[in-house]
């Protein structure tokens, strides 16, 4: 029976002293402080644990943020220079550069017919602060398989909140236009295609594999926009980007901006003068 208490004593009193330098290692960190001189005074550096760890975080977020704005002014820079350099080259047919590994916005002619019962409209389209509908309409290629879906340009949606009036292209066509790659992340609310059965089919954002599925065709996994000469188009003022470069960059230097007040104010907020810290110890 003794032996027992006495075991229980022994540990007990072990539980005491690892509790007791827990507390102290802890008092320890919270009055952590750096001493040292600036203008003449000395000053104290507290460490405060939940605030610093508060901080960091806000500050990692705001570097983070300004670094993808400035890979996205870097992308948008490249990407309007690949455009204007290919503005003016001479379309080529599309089996000539379809094993090419960079096709955005490459100059192409193509042949074929619409295939006008298969029309898709792409909604909350705005030009000059109208709303309205991007025509896409596919081009069925002589000797192939896939479809083409061709960007015909713009229409402005009826005031009575009706589908335009597409009018059916019967004639062969040999148009020119150039390559638009599709964004894989546009953010949409909600399905794409709500109502699928309907014609023209109404669409949030062009998805060439789901428009396969519904259609059961087969599309190549990239648009061609009609060049604004060419006919059976509609409003053809192409937007290359929709936040430039320049804004990218603005958005940088405040993002960086932040991370640079956050860290001088987290600074200024854990130091203070020695006497008034013996004060207030």
């Amino acid at each position: 029976m003794q032996k027992t208490m006495s075991k229980t004593s022994g540990i007990l009193q072990k539980a005491e002293l690892i509790y007791n330098a827990t507390l102290l290692g802890s008092e320890c960190l919270l009055m952590a402080s750096l001493s040292f001189h600036f203008r003449q005074k000395t000053v104290l550096f507290r460490f405060r644990p939940g605030f610093s760890l508060l901080c960091l975080a806000l500050f990692c977020l705001c570097v983070a943020l300004g670094a993808w704005q400035w890979h996205r002014y870097v992308y948008k820079k490249a990407l309007l220079a690949t455009w204007h350099e290919r503005l003016m080259d001479t379309p080529k047919q599309l089996n000539d550069i379809i094993g090419m590994n960079d096709l955005a916005f490459r100059a192409v002619r193509v042949q074929g017919h619409y295939l006008n019962a298969l029309t898709f409209l792409v909604q909350n389209r705005f030009y000059q602060d109208e709303p309205g509908f991007e025509v896409l309409t596919p081009l069925q290629l002589a000797h192939d398989k896939k479809l083409l879906l061709v960007d015909r340009g713009w229409i402005k949606k009826p005031a009575d909140n009706s589908l335009p009036a597409i009018s059916p292209v019967t004639q062969p066509q040999n148009i020119t236009g150039h390559i638009k790659l599709l964004d894989e992340y546009q953010f949409i609310l909600g399905d794409n295609i709500l109502q699928p059965n309907t014609k023209p089919i109404i669409v949030q954002r062009v998805d060439t594999a789901e428009l396969g599925r519904i259609t059961h065709q087969a599309f190549y996994p990239f648009i061609l926009r009609l060049d604004a000469n060419q006919p059976e188009g509609f409003v053809r003022d192409w937007t290359i980007v929709t936040v430039t470069p320049g804004r990218h960059l603005a958005y940088m230097i405040q993002w960086f901006a932040f991370a640079l007040i956050l860290l001088v104010g987290y600074i200024c907020f854990c130091c203070e003068e020695k006497k008034n810290h013996a004060k207030n110890s």
